[in-house]
């Protein structure tokens, strides 16, 4: 007798279950999207307190029902995450904060001797930095597509663009991250050499 593995269910047919009063099919869009929409509105905000408002404010507006079968669910509970950040940055564009690093992005598995580990850690700061002197646009693509792995369509899905403007913007962003990047080793080369 074999036994058939059964797939885990599409956001969709949880969103369906939902909508259907299976309190369980919330749960499980929370534990399976929770993480990222708050790692999301992290980086957007660069604010802890504001990035946990972001969280529970999406899952309220996904515990009430408001999504529609016309597109992934996925892509629909990351851009009701980034209209609550965008609206979040307007208030706060006039009283500019200057927010400390918050988190380290994960880029696989950590290093296993204390060099690399320093290494990668300062890498990672170097990264952060980078990320958040990117303007919002390019930051939002870059964090949706590469750290978030959503799809070119997912991501256009949630930013309101084409695919092929998505791919592009993704291509800017990383030249510039890149440009920023090199910036950023150049000036610690230069204080190494102060030494």
């Amino acid at each position: 007798m074999t036994l058939l593995a059964h797939a885990p269910p599409t956001d969709e047919a949880l969103m369906r279950a939902w909508l259907g009063g299976r309190e369980a099919a919330f749960a499980e869009l929370v534990a399976r999207h929770g993480l990222a929409v708050k790692s999301f509105a992290l980086r957007m905000l660069r604010d802890e307190a504001q990035a946990e408002e972001v969280y529970a404010e999406t899952f309220l507006r996904v515990a009430a029902g408001r999504w529609q079968p016309t597109g992934s669910a996925r892509g629909w509970i990351f851009t009701v995450a980034r209209r609550l950040c965008l609206d979040l940055l307007r208030q706060r564009r006039t009283a500019r904060e200057n927010v400390p690093h918050l988190v380290e992005l994960n880029w696989g598995a950590p290093p296993s001797n204390p060099e690399s580990q320093t290494l990668a850690a300062e890498q990672a700061s170097w990264l952060e930095a980078g990320l958040a002197r990117l303007p919002e646009e390019h930051r939002e693509v870059l964090l949706l597509r590469v750290v978030h792995g959503m799809s070119a369509a997912e991501v256009g899905e949630v930013l309101g663009l084409a695919e092929h403007q998505v791919h592009s913007q993704v291509s800017y962003a990383r030249k510039r991250l890149r440009a920023l990047l090199e910036e950023a080793s150049e000036q610690g080369a230069e204080r190494e050499g102060r030494r």
